[in-house]
């Protein structure tokens, strides 16, 4: 059964993003947003499927096409890893391979080196279907937000120090300590949010009060293109210095970065590096921030005209409603990650 046959014999997409469990009282936001895409683009209800499964699906926001095994896949704005995790917790990373009895249709992958890992080709710099669904959002939900600080940071997942929901950085991070003098200005942000639509839009708000962005994670480099807000990768480094990095995949510090800013047909990109275990000069990063970033050119035209079904985008309601639009309140954001 194709994809278009699936989604007309159910009334809903067959979707595989990285859900939240029922073991787990939190989402990240960029995973989450997946759903919220499709629903906007396909104007249909999205439903939940396993990265392993027989059935045809959809795959769009987020770096899981390593994941996913099994019958017949759309992918859609998806990025690759070139590693992936074994079942078994103590064994070393694998190579990526494209498991066997999985079929791939690539409409359009998050940049150059995804589509690579996934077709086995290179196509000259920047010619493929390239993007981030999240570049939609703002046709969809552009919200009038006061501007409350004058940066945020935004850290990767990895680097907060718990489980929680509400766990701060690890204590060893210097590079994100925040002197009480500028607690109002300078806002540390994670993506982790509780699991509801409503928590969503106070965490993506949140990002859209900032003046200015620095991020390690992936999705906040991602929202912050999207709305236009200044931005700049923040990485580590071995002192504090506004750089340029190449993209070439053998030399990224992030190839998801890397993979992202390639598929607008750069070569590089600026980057602010900071050590780690030191405490930044953020007047620097401020500036550093004003000072090197220019806006993208994001076509999310041609990202929309390559979603594999027939893009049905409705009209959104004002942004105080858009959260608890009945489309987007169908979602269910937690499951069980079962193979079906």
């Amino acid at each position: 059964m194709a994809l278009a046959e699936q989604a007309a014999a159910e009334g809903a997409i067959a979707l595989s993003w990285a859900a939240a469990t029922p073991s787990r009282d939190h989402l990240n936001l960029g995973d989450a947003l997946s759903p919220v895409m499709v629903a906007l683009v396909a104007g249909r209800p999205v439903r939940h499927s396993p990265f392993r499964a027989a059935t045809p699906r959809l795959a769009a926001v987020g770096t899981i096409a390593q994941n996913l095994a099994g019958g017949e896949v759309h992918v859609w704005g998806t990025g690759c890893s070139p590693w992936i995790k074994p079942q078994q917790p103590e064994a070393d990373r694998l190579p990526y391979v494209r498991p066997p009895g999985t079929r791939l249709r690539i409409h359009a992958t998050r940049g150059p080196f995804s589509e690579q890992l996934l077709t086995a080709r290179m196509r000259p710099w920047g010619r493929g279907i390239y993007g981030d669904p999240v570049w939609l959002l703002p046709r969809f939900y552009r919200p009038r937000i006061r501007k409350r600080w004058k940066l945020g940071v935004i850290p990767h997942l990895s680097q907060l120090a718990s489980a929680a929901l509400d766990s701060p950085v690890k204590p060893e991070l210097r590079c994100f300590e925040v002197p009480p003098e500028l607690a109002g200005e300078v806002r540390i942000i994670t993506t982790r949010t509780a699991i509801s639509l409503a928590a969503m839009g106070e965490r993506l708000d949140e990002i859209l009060a900032c003046e200015r962005i620095v991020s390690v994670s992936l999705h906040g480099l991602v929202i912050a293109e999207a709305y236009g807000i200044p931005c700049l990768h923040f990485s580590a480094g071995r002192a504090a210095d506004l750089v340029q990095v190449s993209l070439a995949p053998d030399q990224a510090l992030d190839l998801r970065v890397a993979d992202l800013y390639a598929g607008l047909g750069l070569r590089s990109r600026p980057a602010y590096r900071q050590p780690l275990a030191a405490a930044p000069d953020w007047g620097a990063v401020m500036a550093a921030v004003d000072r090197a970033w220019s806006p993208l050119m994001l076509d999310g035209d041609r990202l929309l005209r390559a979603f594999p079904l027939e893009p049905r985008p409705f009209e959104p309601p004002v942004p105080a409603q858009f959260w608890c639009h009945p489309l987007l309140g169908a979602i269910a954001l937690q499951h069980r990650l079962t193979a079906a």
